[in-house]
This record gives C-alpha cells, structure tokens and sequence, in this order.
C-alpha cells in the first residue's frame, strides 16, 4: 500500500510540476532543415566487381528533415526538442516499412543558475562538441575499438538503412549525433568547465542482466586567455566504461580512459596555430566467447592543425590536419603470453571528424597517420570551391598478411600485404553555392586510390583489390 501512495504522490507531484511550465512559456521558435541528396558510390570494397551484391555501390535520391522546436520558460529553463526523418526516396520492399518514421533527435531541458549563477544543468538528448571533436563528438556513428566484436557503433553498422543493406555505404552521411547525457556547465569567465555523464548504451534494463551499460563520463576546461594572440586552452578526462563486455566469471570492465589538452592561438590575424595530444589507459578485454585476455591500455593521439588566410583576391585559405592515432601490428597479439602484453591501439572513442570523406567512410580513426592538405577559395560571389588531398598511412603495418583483426581494418574484408603500411590517397573536390541565405546548393566529389597496404588480390576470395573508390554528392539545403 506505502508503494502505491508513493507512486500516487510522485504522479501529482509532476503533474503540478507540469501545469505551471505549460502555463508559463514566455517565448517558443520554430526552426529546422530540408536536406534533399543524390548519393552515389561505387566500389567501397576496393575489389573488382565478384557478381555479388556486396560491392559496396549506392545510386539513390536521399533525404533528411528536422524540425526544432525551442521553448523559453521562467526563471532561466528552456525546452529543446527536434525531430527527424532520414531516408531514402520510396524504397521498394518491407526494408522501407519504416522509411516515414519521425525520429526524436533532440530532447533536453536547461537549467540557467541552477543552485548558483555560474551553474548552467543540461538534462535529456543533446549534441556535445569540444575541441575540434577529435574524443567528444558524435554520440550515434563513431567507430569504436569493439567494433568487430560486436561492440557500439561503426560509422557503417548504426545510422539509417542499415537494414536494406545500405549501411555499410552512407552511413557515415547520418546527421544523428546526440547523447543521452546530463551536462553540468560551470561559467567562470573566461574559464568555462564543463561535466558530462552519457549512458551510451543499455540493453538490458530488467533481470539479473541488467548491469550491461556502457557509459560515458568526464570533465573539460577551457580557458581563453586576453593576450593579443586570443589563445585558448582546454584540458579534459574521459572516461567510457564497457559493462556489456563482461565475460562469464570475470568481474572486471572493458574501460577506456582518455586524458589530454588541446591549444589553439593567432600569431597574426592571418594564421590559426592548434596543437592537440591525448593519451588513453585502462583495461581492454578480448571479445567475449574467446579466450579471456585482459591488457592495459597505452595508446596515443596527436593532432597538428594550421590554416592560413593571406586576405588575397577570391578570398583564399590553405590548411594543413596532421593527426596520428597509434595502433598494433594484431591488435590479438596479447593472447600469446610471449608477446606485448599492452595494447596500444587507440580507441576513437566518439570523434566527429572527416578528414577524407571516402577515408571516413571505410576506415576507423586509429591505427593511422592522416595528412591533410586543404585549399578552399571563392571564384565568384556567393560561390565556394574546397580542395582536399589526404594521405593515409598505418601508424604500425601489418604483422603477417590476410583479413586481420587489426584495429577494424578487417571492417570490410580487406586483404593486407604484411609490412606495408600505405593505406591510399585521396581527393576531394567541393563545391558549395549559397543561392540565397536560406538556400544551399552544394556538389562534393572525391575519390580513393587504395595504396600498397591493400594487397592486389584477396587470397581468401580470390578477387582482385586496389579499385579506386569514387563518390559524388550533390545536394539542396533549406534552412529556416
């Protein structure tokens, strides 16, 4: 009886709660996006066509609708809510059965001077950018280190289409990326720290399996400082506990735990310095039903960034992204006894960086050295042209040849040369025309020349590699 008296107070206790917000919306808007795209690509599997329907080819018109609605109450809460519908054009067949379905994308409530006025609370379904979002970016499609063994999230395994067998091509094209988290802003001007917990996952949540959570926590501090190279500095811990791999008898989590910093300053007006590292520790488990491997983590992140503007005619600028993610040669090496018990593969954690769409797409952000080489300018007004070279390299080539279990490489099947360590080249042409403000045209282009890592034949199948990948985009946008 005390249990239902309970559950009747707490039922009019958010009732009452709920009757003076309503009642007290002092301002709502209404925003949000139409995004309508043809998507094509072809050879994602870098093999020569095998008669199959797994060469990774897409030719279809795709589309992506969100409606935002943000709602300003008293004393300092507002609402956020934005819907979202991501598919492509009438697909045929009962993969398309769930093709309208409208999507909650955002849902979160901010508390402005809760407790105290520096204090901002953020609770519900909400985005998370720090940095240049190399560890904190994207809570739905980022690669991660458990990927093969059945852990969350690859760029091709979790957005929309999956289904239909599409995944594994534009998946990486999702625009879903929030967390389910609760964030705790404290504003210190001109320091700013921010706390953040995430449940990225939770499977079971009745019964004596209910302890499968993967969870995200952490802190980040950012400091901008008042000298004349308006320099800001932020450092931040984050931590992602794997509950879900847990093996039979074995109580002990697969963990990952990031530290690092990130600096970025303005010698001149024309010229942006940034400079990141990170270092990440912990225990990593080997997948569960195999033999049980426990090894510590140490791996390294670095990531190098210089754009330059001149102020020349047509408004050039020039860039360069060196990012180095660390990786092991068989990152299964720990199950011999003889062999280096650490792993030093580097765990994306949830980056939400592209540099080299198609790289992007088949490759996860580890294991890698990746060079950039941007050049972006405006030939007429209202008129953007982006150019990109990437070159990616293993940061450690392979230490036998095959479909290796090496850092989700073997995501797609690929056949490995052993000592090489040149993944490919790419390039990207893109080209973007504001029509109007509300009105976005865009036309992106770009294509992958696999390198010497990749061997020319796939003894297991028996097909040839080394295909040039190749996509175009082209694109209408409306914002209002």
């Amino acid at each position: 009886m005390s249990k239902r008296l309970v559950v009747l107070f707490c039922a009019l206790f958010v009732f009452a709660a709920a009757v003076p917000a309503f009642a007290a919306v002092q301002n709502i808007k209404v925003s949000g996006d139409i995004l309508a795209r043809y998507i094509g690509r072809n050879d994602f599997d870098l093999t020569k066509g095998d008669g199959t329907s797994n060469e990774d080819r897409i030719s279809v018109f795709n589309s992506v609708v969100r409606l935002r609605v943000d709602a300003d109450l008293t004393d300092n809460v507002a609402a956020t809510i934005r819907l979202i519908n991501e598919r492509n054009w009438n697909q045929v067949g009962s993969s398309n059965s769930n093709a309208t379905d409208i999507d909650l994308d955002l849902a979160y409530v901010t508390l402005k001077e809760f407790l105290y006025s520096p204090l901002t609370l953020t609770v519900g379904r909400q985005e998370l950018h720090f940095g240049n979002d190399m560890i904190i970016g994207d809570g739905v499609g980022n690669p991660d280190s458990n990927a093969v063994s059945g852990g969350i999230g690859t760029n091709q395994t979790t957005n929309y289409n999956e289904a239909a067998g599409y995944g594994s091509v534009n998946g990486d094209l999702a625009y879903r990326k929030a967390f389910d988290a609760i964030r705790a802003t404290l504003n210190y001007d001109p320091l700013v720290i921010d706390v953040v917990y995430a449940v990225i996952d939770h499977a079971t949540v009745t019964g004596a399996n209910s302890n499968d959570w993967i969870n995200l926590y952490g802190i980040n501090a950012a400091y901008q400082f008042s000298d004349k190279w308006n320099t800001l500095a932020e450092g931040y811990f984050w931590s992602k506990d794997n509950s879900s791999e847990k093996h039979t008898g074995v109580d002990k989590l697969d963990s990952v735990q990031t530290i690092g910093g990130r600096v970025s300053t303005m010698p001149t007006s024309k010229l942006n310095l940034q400079q990141e590292m990170a270092y990440q520790f912990g225990k990593k488990l080997s997948p569960a039903g195999t033999s049980t491997v426990e090894r510590d983590r140490s791996a390294w992140a670095s990531q190098s960034v210089v754009m330059y503007t001149p102020g020349w005619k047509y408004t050039p600028s020039f860039g360069l992204i060196y990012s180095y993610f660390s990786g092991d040669a068989d990152r299964n090496s720990g199950s011999n006894p003889n062999s280096d018990k650490n792993y030093h593969a580097w765990d994306p954690m949830f980056e939400n960086q592209t540099n080299g769409h198609i790289i992007n797409a088949l490759f996860p952000q580890s294991n890698a050295h990746n060079i950039d080489l941007m050049g972006k300018f405006s030939p007429i007004e209202d008129v953007w042209l982006q150019l990109d070279y990437v070159y990616l390299l293993m940061a450690k080539a392979p230490s036998r040849s095959g479909v290796l279990n090496m850092n989700d490489y073997d995501g797609n099947g690929y056949y490995f040369n052993a000592g090489k360590k040149e993944l490919g080249q790419e390039i990207d042409v893109n080209l973007v025309y504001n029509y109007t403000e509300d009105v976005q045209l865009g036309l992106l282009c770009g294509w992958f020349f696999p390198g010497k890592a990749i061997a020319s034949e796939n003894v297991t199948t028996g097909y040839k590699q080394g295909e040039t990948a190749a996509e175009a985009i082209a694109s209408c946008k409306v914002s209002f």
